[in-house]
C-alpha cells in the first residue's frame, strides 16, 4: 500500500490520518469523539433542514395521501397516476419514521436505543436516518395537499409549486371557523371528539383552528360528531382541499348553493338573517336563500356572500349552472 493509500481527511476536523499498516476498515476519523462530533453536526443540520416538522404532522399528510390512493382507485384515475400515488406513500411512510427518529434524537436518545427500537444495529440505524441523506428526504418530498401547515409557512420544506394559494388558506381557515362555530354550540369536548373520530387530538385542534385541512372523510366525521350537516361545510372543503380528487355532487346546484350558504354563515359564527339581508330582500327571503327555497339574483347572492365574509367565486359556477336549467337568476 502506497503513502497516498494509507492517507484520509478526518470527516469532523480534516486533518490528515495515516492509516494503520495491515487490513481492516479505513478510519474516517481522528479518534471516537470526533465521529461522535460529526454525527451531532448531522443530527443538528437535519434539524434545521425541517423546522417545527414532527412524525406527527406527516403521519396526518400520510392520511390525506392514503384518501387520495382510495379516491383515484374507485375513479378513473389510470394506472400511472395509481403507481406514483402508492409510491408517494411509501416515501410519506418513511419519512414518519425519519422525523420520528429526528424528535427522539432531538430529545437526547441515542443511537443505541433508536437501534433497539427499530430492532436493528446503532450503525444501520444511524446509517439509515441520520445525517444530511435524511434531511435531503424530508426536505425533497412533495407534500400533500394542504390548506396550511401549522406554525406557517416552512422555507425549503413547501416550494412554490406545491404550497396551497391564497384562496385555499381563506377556505381552510373559514372550513375551521365553521367548525368551531359548531363545536361552540354542541359544547362537545375536544378529547371525546378525537376519540370519536379515530384522530389525535391534536389533528382535531389544527382541523379546528384552520391550519390543516383533511381528507373529506374525516371532515365529514367531525362535523357529524358537532352536530351539524357535513353537506354544509362540504363547498368550504373542496375549495381548501382542491387538489385532492373528489367524487362529483350529485346536480343538485340550487340546493348546493344554500348548503354553501349555510357553510359560510358558520363560518361568520352564525349571524341572524336579518344581519345578511342585502336591500331589496327581505328577512323571510334570506331565510329563504338560506333554506334553498330560493337562488336570488347573482348580485344579491354575492353581496350576502360578502357580507358573511365568504368568496364568491365558488358560487359562480353553481349559480350559472342553476340559471342555465331553470331559464331565469330568481327561482324558486
Amino acid at each position: 500500500m502506497s503513502d497516498a493509500s494509507r492517507k484520509a481527511g478526518c470527516g469532523f476536523c480534516g486533518k490528515t490520518i495515516v492509516q494503520r499498516p495491515g487490513g481492516g476498515r479505513p478510519r474516517d476519523y481522528c479518534d471516537d469523539s470526533h465521529r461522535r462530533r460529526a454525527q451531532r453536526k448531522r443530527d443538528r443540520e437535519l434539524q434545521a433542514a425541517v423546522p417545527q416538522l414532527s412524525h406527527r404532522f406527516f403521519s396526518v399528510e400520510l392520511n390525506l395521501r392514503a384518501d387520495e390512493l382510495v379516491t383515484a382507485c374507485f375513479g378513473d384515475v389510470p394506472l400511472d397516476g395509481i403507481l406514483e400515488l402508492a409510491a408517494r406513500i411509501v416515501d410519506d411512510a418513511e419519512c414518519v419514521a425519519a422525523a420520528a427518529v429526528a424528535d427522539e434524537r432531538s430529545a437526547g436518545r441515542t443511537w443505541v436505543e433508536i437501534g433497539a427500537a427499530a430492532r436493528t444495529s446503532e450503525g444501520q440505524a444511524r446509517a439509515r436516518w441520520g445525517g444530511a441523506r435524511s434531511a435531503q428526504r424530508l426536505t425533497a418530498r412533495e407534500p400533500a395537499p394542504w390548506a396550511g401547515q401549522p406554525h406557517g409557512p416552512l422555507p425549503g420544506v413547501c416550494g412554490t409549486a406545491t404550497c396551497p394559494d391564497r384562496g385555499a388558506r381563506q377556505a381552510a381557515a373559514a372550513l375551521g371557523r365553521a367548525l368551531r362555530t359548531l363545536r361552540e354550540h354542541s359544547n362537545v369536548d375536544l378529547d371525546h371528539i378525537a376519540a370519536e373520530a379515530g384522530m389525535p387530538v391534536f389533528a382535531v385542534r389544527w382541523v379546528l383552528e384552520g391550519q390543516v385541512v383533511v381528507s373529506w372523510t374525516a371532515t365529514y366525521t367531525l362535523v357529524d360528531l358537532l352536530g351539524g350537516r357535513p353537506g354544509d361545510l362540504r363547498l368550504l372543503w373542496q375549495s381548501a382541499s382542491k387538489s385532492v380528487p373528489r367524487v362529483p355532487d350529485p346536480p343538485c346546484h340550487g340546493s348546493q348553493i344554500a348548503a354553501g350558504l349555510r357553510g359560510a354563515r358558520l363560518a361568520a359564527g352564525y349571524p341572524a338573517a336579518a344581519a345578511v339581508c342585502p336591500p331589496g330582500l327581505t328577512e323571510a327571503e334570506a331565510e329563504a336563500v338560506f333554506d334553498g327555497r330560493l337562488v336570488p339574483e347573482w348580485s344579491v347572492l354575492c353581496e350576502m356572500l360578502l357580507w358573511l365574509g365568504a368568496d364568491p367565486q365558488p358560487f359562480k359556477g353553481l349559480w350559472a349552472v342553476h340559471r342555465a336549467a331553470r331559464g331565469q337568476g330568481r327561482s324558486t
